[in-house]
């Protein structure tokens, strides 16, 4: 089986992370995800085609990023990463379930103190994994492309890094973190594709 499902077999994963998604949130989250998960989709892709990664798979491992939302993180108590990685290691889609769990972790030598609103189980887990893999330009595609949106805006990855520092109490060392990685991700697609990837979305 392939590492990822065809673009019919994505958007069946999809709906159904959607059908959770309708049941557990509100009807601004739902638009929400709609509107992220979709968004993260369509940038992957067009910077993949112009700097000739699988557009396909880029498309796709966008879209389902965020599968693991199909569950209510605060009721059930395991983290979205876990529940997209384990759904898609059962489905043999082992680059989704890569892309699922990466995308939370830019850094993967992380401290359990930087992820306070997961449980210690979820983040234990994820860091076992991570440390017997190495990132990849899917990986990093997606967690630059996950940068990009947030509510209903679409944005720059150094205004979305203002919003998350206004709402969460991060030491200097973490948001240096965020920032580092982002330039690092953003430069590195920029020289992939030739051009400036903003100009190429469309952020202003």
């Amino acid at each position: 089986m392939s590492g990822y499902p065809n673009i019919s077999q994505a958007i069946t994963l999809w709906q159904e992370s959607l059908s959770g998604v309708l049941k557990n949130t509100s009807h601004q989250k739902q638009i929400e995800y709609i509107f992220h998960t979709t968004g993260v989709a369509e940038s992957a892709y067009k910077i993949a085609k112009k700097c000739n990664l699988n557009h396909e798979k880029a498309y796709v491992l966008g879209l389902l990023h965020d599968y693991g939302k199909i569950q209510n993180e605060k009721n059930t108590g395991k983290a979205h990463f876990i529940v997209g990685y384990d759904k898609m290691m059962q489905e043999g889609f082992f680059a989704v379930a890569d892309i699922c769990l990466s995308h939370s972790f830019p850094i993967k030598d992380f401290l359990l103190s930087d992820y306070p609103s997961y449980n210690i189980d979820s983040l234990e887990k994820a860091k076992i994994i991570l440390s017997k893999r190495e990132y990849n330009d899917y990986d990093y595609l997606i967690q630059l492309c996950d940068m990009f949106f947030e509510g209903m805006d679409k944005m720059s990855y150094e205004r979305r890094i203002k919003g998350i520092c206004a709402r969460y109490n991060l030491t200097d060392k973490q948001i240096k973190n965020i920032e580092i990685g982002n330039k690092k991700n953003k430069e590195y697609f920029d020289k992939l594709c030739g051009c400036d990837i903003y100009d190429l979305l469309n952020i202003k």
